[in-house]
């Protein structure tokens, strides 16, 4: 998984207050889009998500950068489904630890095409 930094559940909670969060990512898993090491800029609370876009959410206490796959809303409460590029899957995560989108890095169209065909 793409982790970014370990954190208590308190700490981020007060992540969601900010508007806009940047960070180092300490690995590879979304390569090469996003190497361990780079910066992202994190567009904190924005929930006009759609498939692809690069999200940062709460799990286990860390902060996992990865794509999202699958937006829930038929259940409650809501589930984001998301992957890595290494082709690691998630388990479901509650919107409630959801951090926000990554504004500084974007999958492009062609490798967009080849997940969704994969």
């Amino acid at each position: 998984m793409e982790k970014l930094n370990k954190i208590s559940w308190e700490d981020f909670e007060k992540l969601k207050q900010l508007s806009i969060f940047k960070a180092n990512v300490a690995t590879d898993s979304m390569s090469p889009v996003i190497k361990a090491g780079d910066h992202i800029v994190v567009d904190v609370g924005q929930m006009n998500l759609k498939r692809f876009d690069i999200i940062v959410f709460y799990f286990d206490e860390t902060l996992i950068c990865h794509y999202l796959w699958r937006l829930n809303k038929i259940v409650s409460p809501i589930y984001l489904q998301t992957k890595s590029l290494v082709g690691l899957i998630d388990y479901p995560i509650p919107i409630e630890n959801y951090l926000g989108k990554v504004i500084s890095h974007d999958l492009g169209f062609l490798r967009k095409m080849r997940l969704f065909i994969d």
